[in-house]
């Protein structure tokens, strides 16, 4: 696995949908946001629309994560559990 990367589990509760996702560790959270929501609008056909209050949260707490921090500042690891909401 690539250093760089970190692997992480991502679900939308609204939909039910989980993936997996290959993430820059130096990716913000803001861009990695606009990022998987764009995947998932395309996934979905439009039904699912993020908007201005769309956050990447920690799943087993969540923990809104600050848009402005990176995946490597986080501290996310392979393995980790986030739902966008």
């Amino acid at each position: 696995m690539n250093k760089n990367k970190v692997l992480v589990q991502l679900c939308i509760p609204v939909t039910g949908v989980s993936f997996d996702f290959l993430l820059p560790r130096t990716l913000s959270v803001i861009q990695a946001t606009q990022l998987i929501s764009g995947f998932f609008t395309g996934m979905t056909g439009g039904a699912y629309m993020p908007d201005d209050t769309t956050v990447l949260c920690s799943m087993e707490d969540g923990k809104m994560y600050n848009v402005n921090s990176s995946v490597e500042e986080l501290h996310l690891k392979n393995g980790s559990k986030l739902m966008l909401i």
